[in-house]
């Protein structure tokens, strides 16, 4: 074989062998390259699963605050999680707080008096301008109550019951006042109103005209001698969220020279359709008592 053809034999060899490996690799000797990929492009796959469990509770000393509770997104990669608010079933959510973490799950605010509605999510952002959010928790509205009382002098004497004077009571939402009786019309309370019912600090109205529960004053507070505030008269507010009641002729006979705390607890009452309830025909939530710490009346 003459030198030039053995040359070009081993220059043939070689080029089959190059061939063969850029056409059959061996496995974990080459690489293959896809479609180009990003870790944007990845999440925006996924899911941010709904927070759930979540819980609104009240001031039960009195006030219109709430707290929400709820149990966070599983998703360990979700950035956090928003809270929405909406004034009434037919509002639109509005974003009230967010949480760029997954250890924060509890939030309070103050609604005031409003008809509010409060729905959690997850979320999740990062740096390209990438914003998921989860869909909605459960509903949760809190419920109404009581939320203030106030006892003001409007007759001679402070700290003594007498023609005149007025209880205040202030509820979290609107209320329906036809669910408080003939008095909330306009009217009065008839012999309903009664003042030392069952003991000298109390003044109770769950009859057949008028129903707002017990107003407590404690041990050493002092209303009257006995008997009723005869015929009472009531009035709301435009907005249904505070009744005045202005007390009619009044058997005083105790006076009050300190500060007190009174408390009012709105008792379910007799007969079961004088039920204290909400426009919305909530009934009213009895565990909250507000209080007051003033010179009574």
């Amino acid at each position: 074989m003459s030198r030039l053809r053995a040359r070009h034999l081993v220059m043939a060899m070689i080029a089959t062998a190059f061939l063969v490996v850029a056409t059959n690799p061996m496995r974990g000797t080459s690489a293959v390259f896809s479609t180009r990929t990003t870790n944007g492009g990845t999440i925006a796959n996924g899911v941010v699963n709904t927070p759930t469990s979540l819980q609104v509770s009240i001031n039960t000393s009195g006030g219109t605050g709430i707290t929400l509770l709820w149990t966070a997104t599983p998703t360990r990669w979700a950035t956090g999680e928003r809270v929405y608010r909406r004034l009434g079933l037919g509002g639109a959510f509005l974003k009230v707080a967010e949480f760029a973490n997954l250890t924060t799950t509890t939030y309070s605010e103050d609604p005031g008096t409003s008809d509010v509605y409060y729905v959690v999510r997850g979320y999740y952002t990062n740096a390209n301008g990438g914003n998921w959010e989860s869909r909605d928790s459960n509903l949760v509205k809190p419920p109404v109550h009581a939320a203030a009382v106030d006892l003001v002098n409007k007759g001679v004497l402070p700290g003594k019951p007498e023609l005149g004077d007025q209880i205040v009571l202030t509820f979290s939402e609107r209320m329906d006042p036809s669910s408080f009786g003939t008095c909330s019309t306009g009217g009065n309370s008839g012999m309903d109103l009664t003042l030392n019912a069952t003991s000298p600090n109390t003044v109770v109205a769950n009859g057949s005209n008028l129903t707002i529960g017990t107003i407590d004053l404690g041990a050493t507070g002092y209303f009257t001698i006995g008997g009723t505030a005869l015929n009472s008269t009531c009035s709301w507010n435009t907005a249904e969220t505070v009744l005045t009641i202005t007390l009619g002729a009044v058997l005083n006979g105790g006076l009050v020279l300190a500060a007190h705390t009174a408390t009012y607890r709105p008792d379910i009452p007799t007969p079961a359709t004088l039920t204290v309830r909400s426009f919305l025909q909530q009934d009213l939530d009895t565990t909250a008592q507000p209080t007051v710490i003033k010179v009574l009346f």
